[in-house]
């Protein structure tokens, strides 16, 4: 039996007003939601900071994990955006360092829903609420310059989210996090990429690159990453085998690129203790000459073909340091101000040193690079170190989704208040949209 169509202008007539209802339903429930009661005080509210929530995730499934047998394999698990909270802390012990002093500054003080009110939030900053594992955005405030980093920022919070089974299970939160590179002078806590080890209402993210970093040409990470070990270890880049490079044969100079302007007193200082010295191929970059960017400027996988590599702080943390670790070079950093996730397992001394640290200052870096020069063997176990601890574990997209997963866990834990997704439950008015439908709306699109 044939079923008559309608006509197809009736058809999109219905479609195109059914579409207005709902962007209209969306603008308006989004524009009073700070008119509602928006949370429900947890039972009891003292319970939520007795102990740091230890179990968000299920157990892991897998029979490998039985009696404590299951032990983290790069080659297998690296790119395991899914592993159990138990394997995640089998794999990456010294990865939640940060998220630990947050937890503890805040054991005595739980964090309350007007807290977080304490202030409007502003230019580049967002909003968000996970709720029985999904995630609802609430508010954006656009900022054309760092938009790109909360949508990668969005995004691999979802991917997180979506990448273990049992997500329902995680506890609810509603939090803000900053796009910039630093957290302003803040009330309530807030996540960010970096912060001092003073701003106790900072809490630690990972940083958008995670997901990509187009803006800079280095693209998505995990094909940075491939990039990376090509250079290293030689595989196949789009069906052409490239030769690795072997650490000895790689060049004896300490190489950085980047401009002064972000920090210049430090970088400044940096390219003066380096002028003129044969171990050094240190420049500053000058953006707007195109000649010069095309002599200066070289890919993120061809420093590694540098034997060492200079990291320094910008207007706060510096995005590439992540990628510099990724490579089987030895990493040099000025004692750091600004902590990231990973730094809980920076070693600078000893046998298990995986980086080596100067003065901020930079008044021992020319003593420290002769004495590497002149003893390759101690530079190539260093640079070992730091794949094996990095590019094989805390620096793995699996540690990134681990850590994401931890964070809001940890956070919910010292909250005395559970979020509300509805503002008004009985109209099925929604506070927020799900990300898959903000995810496919305009930039410009009106909370």
């Amino acid at each position: 039996m044939l079923i008559p169509l309608q006509p197809r202008g009736r058809s999109v007539t219905i479609g195109s007003v059914l579409f207005l209802i709902l962007v209209a339903f969306f603008v308006l429930h989004s524009r009073n939601a700070d008119d509602v009661v928006n949370y429900v005080l947890k039972r009891p509210a003292s319970e939520c900071v007795q102990q740091p929530h230890t179990e968000p995730l299920p157990p892991p499934s897998s029979a490998e994990t039985k009696d404590g047998s299951w032990e983290f394999v790069p080659a297998r698990d690296a790119e395991d955006y899914g592993l159990s909270q138990e394997q995640c802390r089998i794999a990456f012990p010294k990865l939640f360092v940060e998220i630990e002093k947050s937890v503890a500054a805040r054991k005595d003080k739980p964090i309350t829903a007007k807290e977080l009110n304490s202030k409007k939030v502003g230019e580049g900053m967002v909003r968000a609420v996970v709720h029985q594992g999904e995630l609802y955005v609430v508010d954006f405030n656009y900022n054309p310059v760092t938009y790109s980093r909360g949508r990668a920022t969005l995004s691999a919070i979802y991917r997180a989210l979506r990448a273990v089974p049992n997500r329902h299970d995680l506890p609810s939160a509603e939090f803000i996090f900053m796009t910039e590179d630093y957290a302003p002078s803040w009330p309530g806590p807030i996540f960010a990429y970096s912060k001092r080890d003073s701003e106790e209402n900072v809490w630690l993210m990972p940083d958008f690159a995670y997901w990509s970093w187009p803006e800079v040409n280095v693209g998505p990470y995990w094909d940075i990453r491939r990039r990376i070990v090509a250079v290293d270890d030689g595989i196949a880049i789009d069906g052409k085998l490239q030769r690795g490079i072997d650490f000895q044969r790689k060049k004896k100079q300490l190489f950085w690129r980047g401009t002064t302007a972000t920090a210049p007193e430090l970088r400044g200082q940096l390219m003066k203790m380096t002028e003129k010295k044969s171990w050094a191929s240190v420049h500053a970059i000058d953006w707007n000459n195109e000649d010069h960017l095309r002599k200066e400027v070289i890919s993120m996988e061809d420093h590694c073909r540098y034997m060492f590599l200079m990291h320094t702080e910008g207007r706060s943390f510096s995005g590439r340091g992540k990628y510099l670790q990724n490579c089987r070079s030895v990493m040099v950093a000025h004692k750091l101000e600004w902590r990231e996730i990973h730094h809980g397992a920076l070693v600078a001394s000893g046998p298990e040193a995986n980086f080596v640290e100067v003065e901020r200052d930079f008044s021992d870096l020319e003593d420290k690079m002769k004495y590497l020069i002149d003893h390759p063997e101690v530079a190539e176990r260093i640079a070992q170190n730091s794949v094996h601890t990095f590019r094989d574990r805390y620096l793995t997209p699996a540690a990134e989704a681990c850590y994401w997963r931890e964070l809001i866990a940890q956070y919910a834990s010292v909250c005395d208040f559970e979020p509300k997704v509805y503002s008004d439950i009985r109209a099925k008015k929604l506070r927020g949209l799900p990300f898959e439908s903000w995810s496919l709306t305009p930039a410009d699109f009106p909370y």
